[in-house]
């Protein structure tokens, strides 16, 4: 299966997951069961989009709960849907310690998100933001975790020692960001339209010189014909309106553009001793 296939079917079964675990949530009866599902759905493999879960009534909640350990485990839900691995070591004093599950679905969101950001990302950008300790290491994380599971696209380049990324699914886009998302798709859409009316612009100038183009072409063949029907008429006069067959010769004689006086001067260009014998004359 090539990359966007295996894109296709992460991204459909990622929806799928989720759709499991909002319909958990919307049942939710209590701060633990939220709690419980938050380890749960953060640790899921292949569940890569979280905001959803933060706009169930339960799990709001959570945000503003006097104890410390609801609000952590909120605060955790909110690093998966809009941070990186780096956001949850700075406050991992305020967050509740991660299983390994857990930090390789941070580390691969980390990669998607470095992949929106830039096409080209080095190693040595890659080794810091994952916390990996060798490129034997991060080669390994970014085929087996990343591109095998569809959560990006692209290839490791050993001598330019970089990452080069054709493609990487969506992560949530944080409130705060959703009108820098609106301007870049509104911008993109003006391009897109400036696009269009050049390529229109060239259609019609192609068309309007395919018309010229054929209707010179019938100018030129009515001339033609005229010219034709001028010099026909002018050797039937000059011939006294002879007998129909006289026409029919004088239009091979138009026609042939060798006649015999040519083939004459052919056959003497071509047999040098007929110029000889002549000049002999």
């Amino acid at each position: 299966m090539g990359a966007n296939g295996e894109s296709t079917s992460g991204t459909a079964s990622s929806a799928k997951k989720l759709e499991h675990y909002l319909a958990l949530g919307s049942a939710l009866d209590s701060s633990a069961a939220a709690v419980d599902l938050i380890g749960a759905a953060t640790a899921e493999p292949g569940l890569l989009a979280f905001q959803e879960l933060l706009e169930l009534p339960g799990v709001r909640a959570l945000e503003k709960s006097d104890e410390a350990a609801c609000r952590a485990a909120h605060g955790l839900l909110l690093t998966f849907a809009y941070g990186t691995w780096s956001t949850y070591r700075e406050q991992a004093d305020r967050l509740p310690p991660v299983t390994p599950a857990q930090e390789l679905k941070l580390k691969q969101l980390t990669l998607i998100t470095l992949a929106g950001r830039s096409k080209v990302i080095p190693y040595a950008t890659l080794m810091s933001e994952l916390d990996l300790s060798g490129v034997r290491q991060l080669e390994d994380f970014v085929i087996e975790h990343c591109i095998y599971a569809g959560a990006v696209s692209g290839k490791l380049d050993q001598r330019r020692g970089c990452l080069e990324v054709e493609y990487a699914v969506g992560r949530d886009v944080h409130p705060s960001e959703v009108g820098e998302v609106i301007g870049a798709l509104e911008s993109w859409l003006e391009s897109s339209d400036s696009l269009l009316r050049d390529i229109q612009a060239q259609v019609d100038w192609a068309n309007q010189t395919s018309q010229a183009k054929k209707q010179h072409e019938r100018q030129v063949t009515r001339r033609v014909e005229e010219v034709k029907k001028n010099i026909r008429a002018e050797m039937e006069l000059r011939g006294g309106g002879g007998a129909g067959g006289s026409g029919g010769q004088q239009d091979a004689m138009m026609t042939d553009s060798q006649g015999p006086g040519l083939d004459m001067m052919d056959e003497d260009i071509r047999d040098p001793r007929s110029v000889r014998s002549k000049r002999r004359r």
